[in-house]
């Protein structure tokens, strides 16, 4: 899945933690940002799925200029992209894995809300918590149909590999990937937008609680 926007890595605290229930505040700093970390593995797989993407696409404009002159050829080819459909879903494997753990570490935040005493910062701290949970929705959304699209993927190689392959039949699922592909884009701006939104709820977060902090 590609052009995925980036969470916000703070680098180091540069201030000290001022007002009530610092420690909280601190504890919640700490599980925000091994979030962050978790995602590592998410970051990965951002580039190898855009190779394999690119070269799924180049091994169907070839096997579409052979038409059936070298069926031979085609297979091989289809077979090629196949594996290459494989190796992404692996891929999306391990980025679902990194999500799901960031996830489970961002809500040990609500154990430290019930501590929080200043005003201003119980009013931020649930907001956050909202949006990291959207967040998490939109990339489940994104994966379930990411992977739909990558079941069709397979069945369209499969059919390129058919002597007896129908021009209408191979247009009706070539129009079928086209179309997922569409709402993998649309899910990805949602994941995008709640990423975007998430991070600045955070840094809001940070500046009112007194963390100077520098990002990546």
């Amino acid at each position: 899945m590609l052009s995925f926007k980036k969470w916000v890595m703070t680098l180091f605290v540069i201030g000290m933690l001022a007002g009530c229930g610092e420690q909280s505040i601190d504890t919640i700093y700490q599980h925000l940002e091994a979030a962050v970390v978790f995602e590592e593995p998410f970051e990965q797989q951002q580039e190898p799925l855009q190779k394999a993407e690119l070269k799924e696409n180049k091994i169907f404009e070839e096997i579409i200029a052979l038409g059936l002159s070298d069926l031979d050829e085609v297979v091989r080819l289809a077979d090629e992209a196949i594996v290459s459909i494989e190796a992404r879903e692996a891929m999306v494997a391990k980025e679902k894995s990194s999500l799901e753990k960031s996830f489970v570490e961002f809500k040990k935040v609500e154990a430290e809300i019930e501590n929080i005493t200043e005003e201003k910062l119980v009013e931020m701290i649930q907001p956050l918590v909202d949006s990291m949970q959207a967040r998490y929705k939109s990339y489940n959304n994104l994966h379930d149909i990411y992977i739909k699209t990558t079941a069709e993927d397979r069945v369209l190689f499969e059919m390129l590999k058919t002597e007896e392959l129908e021009l209408e039949d191979l247009q009706t699922q070539i129009d079928k990937v086209n179309e997922l592909y569409v709402e993998v884009e649309n899910y990805k701006e949602n994941f995008n937008h709640s990423t975007d939104q998430y991070n600045q709820l955070k840094r809001d977060f940070y500046d009112v609680a007194g963390l100077n902090v520098q990002y990546e």
